[in-house]
């Protein structure tokens, strides 16, 4: 039986093994299509320090995204996801950091609005551009939309003022820990829109940056 479960183990070691050695996983074709010009949509993944974030064109946002009185408003909106103390704190202790890795954390979202393009607002950090199919879009969209957390109207609920002029925070689902860290989280909305990404092991901000270079150069083999 040792014997069986020890084989066991190793068959699992070298299948997970084999999926990071691969890369990410395949494109899901009925949303993010292998011809790009069937994907028409801009989005953005940028890093900022220990994460990365996506930005969407507000035009482009289904109506599922919600409405409140403190959504910025703008031409383009940055979202991410993260620990309700230390994403807000400008300057977290070293115990808010703690916390927020080892003890399963209330969450928000943080919706910055942009009037202007996304490397222009934040001069000299990573940015990559995906595209996406109008189907893909509408589901990001609802991945996003899905994360706020909402009163008896329905309505997003605020939390706190954003880190820049025009943001916000929002009270969000799920719990934050180590490894559902926020960049996870962007990689799982960007899966969700069928983008060729592991949210597995995208625990990084610069993984998430690797692996959308990676699909990024699929349709511009010249970056």
């Amino acid at each position: 039986m040792f014997d069986s479960l020890f084989k066991s183990g190793i068959l699992v070691g070298c299948l997970i093994a084999a999926l990071m050695l691969t890369g990410c996983l395949g494109p899901v074709k009925e949303l993010y299509p292998d011809d790009a010009d069937k994907r028409p949509i801009p989005v953005y993944i940028v890093q900022v320090g220990w994460h990365a974030g996506l930005v969407v064109e507000s035009e482009h946002l289904s109506d599922s995204f919600p409405e409140h009185e403190s959504m910025p408003e703008a031409a383009y909106l940055k979202v991410g996801w993260g620990d309700d103390k230390y994403y807000p704190d400008p300057d977290p202790s070293f115990y808010v950091l703690l916390r927020a890795i080892f003890w399963p954390s209330r969450s928000v979202l943080h919706v910055v609005g942009m009037n202007v393009p996304v490397s222009d607002y934040f001069p000299g950090a990573d940015v990559v551009t995906l595209h996406l199919s109008r189907e893909g879009m509408d589901e990001l969209t609802d991945f996003i939309a899905h994360y706020f957390r909402r009163d008896e109207e329905g309505r997003p609920v605020y939390h706190s003022i954003g880190r820049y002029g025009n943001s916000a925070f929002f009270t969000a689902r799920g719990r934050y820990y180590i490894p559902k860290t926020s960049n996870v989280w962007t990689a799982r909305a960007l899966r969700s829109a069928g983008v060729p990404i592991t949210p597995l092991y995208a625990s990084t901000a610069r993984n998430v940056m690797r692996q959308a270079s990676r699909a990024a150069e699929k349709d511009d083999p010249s970056r």
